[in-house]
């Protein structure tokens, strides 16, 4: 019928334990979210989606036709993948995200741990200014480096002295218990971190990727 798009079929591979992000983009995929001349990701009904677990993507024969968008690592994808980074035409790797396109497969992948507060925060900046609000997991690390106070530079007496050598002595321990709070902080937070960085993928692969991906 005249004015419904033709759809594009395309499978979303899932890698153990990623199945929450799949179906968020199998969720984004079925919203109709266009506002009126203003296409919001792929056009609206433009796609249908299924969601293959490893074992199902091993055990049927995909057509080389097919069009499959891998969530994760998929153990199983490793030289679909392997092949994908090598013959990429579309990719982003910023804060940790990695997303690649490249013919009829696309994959979207985060970094595990490894994140400094400062990168962590750059990410919360970038996505917040993509529209996508995330609590500041290490809120409680902003303040966490406070300056000593110090003695004033004109009374030189003995006690300043003795004062400022203790003083320096605190700065360094504290900056010794800083460090080893931020990356305790860092460890127990890495997996929630990692949640929030791949929420925002799959929202930014689906916003600015995958309407050119089901369309190419």
């Amino acid at each position: 019928m005249f004015g419904v798009p033709t759809q594009e079929v395309v499978v979303i591979v899932e890698a153990r334990g990623c199945g929450k992000y799949s179906k968020q983009l199998y969720n984004l995929i079925g919203t109709n979210d266009d506002e009126g001349e203003v296409i919001v990701g792929p056009r609206d009904g433009s796609v249908q989606a299924s969601i293959f677990d490893e074992r199902k993507f091993v055990d049927n024969q995909l057509s080389s036709e097919q069009k499959v968008i891998f969530i994760g690592n998929p153990k199983f994808a490793r030289d679909y993948l392997d092949a994908l980074d090598s013959l990429a035409t579309d990719q982003f790797d910023e804060h940790g995200i990695h997303i690649r396109i490249g013919g009829k497969h696309a994959s979207v992948s985060v970094d595990s741990g490894g994140v400094t507060k400062e990168a962590y925060w750059s990410f919360l900046d970038y996505a917040a200014s993509r529209g996508c609000e995330f609590p500041d997991l290490l809120s409680a690390l902003r303040d966490s480096t406070l300056p000593v106070s110090e003695e004033s530079d004109g009374d030189r007496s003995g006690k300043n002295k003795i004062g400022a050598f203790f003083g320096g002595i605190a700065k360094g321990a504290r900056g010794v218990v800083g460090g080893a709070s931020d990356k305790a902080m860092l460890f127990r937070k890495a997996s929630a971190i990692e949640d929030q960085k791949f929420q925002f993928a799959i929202r930014l692969f689906y916003l600015d990727k995958l309407r050119a991906f089901v369309e190419g």
